[in-house]
């Protein structure tokens, strides 16, 4: 009996997180361990009221600039928007069964990749939040950044990932004219998978 209480203290100790690991508030942009509610949410990328948003976020060193650390999350904003549009192209080729050439792939895979050659107008940054915050020596910074587009601007730009498939794909540009694929439907809401903290050594 004495050995088996001996085993569940000993595995209890091992799975809790020592206290120099755990993670340790410092400041934020509120001056508050309250965060917004967009920052706590876990969508991605939702719409709202005619309007496409977009959460990202960045993580920085501690001794790293806040207001780079906010252009790495816009950055994030836009790559986010480029590769929700690609999903979206793709999955109504998938439903309308219509295959696509080679070239055509290639421009879809640029735009996954966030290479797409196009602007993206209409994109803007209305929100911006950051925590510091420490585990064991380290400390880090979070910066959450909330974008949004009129869903009217986000059309545009998959009307501009189109037209560069169409240039590129005769096929694909008589089934659009036939009208026998809808490009045109609202996207799904897109919610954060729990990420991991990581600390260096």
């Amino acid at each position: 009996m004495v050995r088996l209480l001996a085993c569940v203290l000993l595995v209890a100790g091992c799975t809790s997180t020592p206290p120099s690991m755990k993670r340790v508030w410092l400041d934020s942009s509120t001056h508050s361990e309250s965060s917004p509610s967009w920052v706590a949410g876990t969508k991605i990328i939702w719409e709202e009221s005619g309007k496409v948003l977009i959460r990202s976020t960045q993580t920085v060193r501690g001794d790293e600039r806040v207001n780079g650390c906010y252009d790495l999350a816009k950055l994030d904003a836009k790559e986010a928007i480029l590769t929700e549009l690609a999903s979206e192209v793709r999955g109504s080729l998938d439903n309308a069964q219509q295959s696509i050439n080679e070239n055509a792939e290639v421009v879809l895979g640029k735009v996954r990749s966030g290479e797409f050659s196009g602007r993206i107008t209409g994109l803007r940054h209305s929100e911006q939040y950051f925590e510091r915050y420490r585990i064991g020596d380290v400390e880090r910074v979070d910066c959450h950044v909330l974008s949004e587009m009129s869903r009217q601007e986000y059309d545009k730009v998959k009307t501009s990932v189109l037209n560069q498939l169409q240039k590129v794909d005769a096929d694909l540009r008589k089934a659009i004219t036939k009208k026998q694929i809808n490009f045109f439907e609202k996207p799904p809401e897109k919610k954060a998978e729990p990420l991991a903290e990581t600390v260096e050594q």
